[in-house]
């Protein structure tokens, strides 16, 4: 857990210091006061990203310097410095520098609550792709660079097949290609396996912590890959559809392109649920996430709600906030909590 934040030239803060207990920390205020820059702040120390910008744009107007810092309930200082003259990022450790395969070591994980998340079953399939490979890369340490390395294989292979069109090169040069998008595919897949596998299995516990009114409910992976034979699998579709993907430039199956789906008795949920039950399911998913973080790297998480509760009612609210009871939350929000009946720590903006 954290107590303090330091920012210095970091987006509209140019000195700033806020603290934090151990438990619920609501940030109130009105939508230009900047709230989610605190937590973007907080985010960049732990190797999340909210607002997915560099930090490189998130220095204060006219400042070529910037400088995060968290200090733990330990006493010790995580920090991160930018030169934007220099282009230059260290990680420092009690102001040392140090490596990030360290940094991340002595911090606990990071759990972010974003509204967009509450309508990810109606947005496009690369949201649902990104919800399940950012669980990934949270809870494996190399995850991030086998998906960098695989879309990098797709972007070449990509690359090629146009040159192959333009007759710039031969089709027999795609085969050291699909050697490399099999290979790295089977490696995004054994980690996409085991994320499957946990929420088919513990999709269950929606039922009974959501009151869904329900005789059947399924997390579907979806996938044109036969996941018994993944090689041969991809191996053959390659095969088959060259001359299209040829056309086309593009590769047009594997991970980057799979999807999930809930089904909800038999159905699909965004075909037949309605907003609350679909609310209550995503809810539920963001609160399997956490367990399978906690599980696969044995720290414990740190909540970060962005306004959340624009998009939740005064029940899920509460289901929201006893599920992260014994956690350390950090909540951005525009509406007045004061009332609620929750021990709580306030920043009023």
């Amino acid at each position: 857990m954290f107590k303090s934040l330091k920012l210095k030239n970091f987006r509209n803060f140019e000195n700033k210091e806020f603290f934090f207990t151990e438990n619920k920390n609501f940030i109130l205020g009105n939508n230009w006061v900047w709230k989610t820059n605190i937590l973007e702040a907080i985010s960049l120390i732990y190797q999340r990203n909210i607002l997915n910008k560099e930090i490189s744009n998130l220095i204060k107007n006219k400042e070529n310097f910037s400088y995060i810092e968290i200090e733990k309930d330990n006493w010790d200082k995580f920090g991160i410095s930018y030169d934007k003259e220099n282009n230059s990022k260290n990680l420092l450790i009690n102001w040392k520098k140090t490596t990030k395969k360290k940094f991340n070591e002595l911090l606990e994980k990071v759990v972010i609550f974003k509204p967009m998340d509450m309508n990810m079953m109606y947005l496009s399939p690369s949201y649902r792709r990104d919800f399940l490979d950012d669980i990934l890369s949270n809870s494996f340490e190399w995850y991030d660079k086998i998906n960098k390395d695989y879309k990098n294989i797709v972007k070449n292979r990509n690359k090629l097949l146009k040159s192959i069109k333009e007759w710039k090169c031969e089709k027999r040069e795609i085969i050291f290609w699909d050697k490399a998008l099999i290979q790295k595919s089977r490696e995004i897949y054994n980690y996409r396996l085991k994320i499957n596998s946990y929420f088919e299995n513990k999709i269950w516990i929606l039922k009974e912590l959501l009151w869904l009114k329900i005789d059947n409910l399924q997390f579907n992976y979806i996938t044109k890959i036969d996941l018994n034979n993944i090689e041969t699998s991809i191996e053959n579709y390659l095969i088959k559809n060259l001359d299209r993907d040829i056309i086309i430039w593009n590769t047009h199956i594997w991970p980057h392109v799979d999807d999930f789906q809930i089904i909800l008795d038999w159905f699909p949920l965004i075909n037949f649920a309605s907003r609350w039950e679909t609310k209550s399911v995503i809810l539920g998913l963001k609160i399997i996430e956490t367990r399978f973080i906690e599980e696969n790297t044995n720290k414990e998480t740190i909540f970060l709600i962005d306004d959340l509760f624009s998009e939740l009612d005064e029940k899920h609210e509460l289901l929201l906030l006893n599920e992260i009871s014994n956690k350390q939350v950090i909540i951005t929000s525009i509406k007045n909590i004061l009332n609620r009946d929750i021990w709580n720590f306030i920043i009023d903006l």
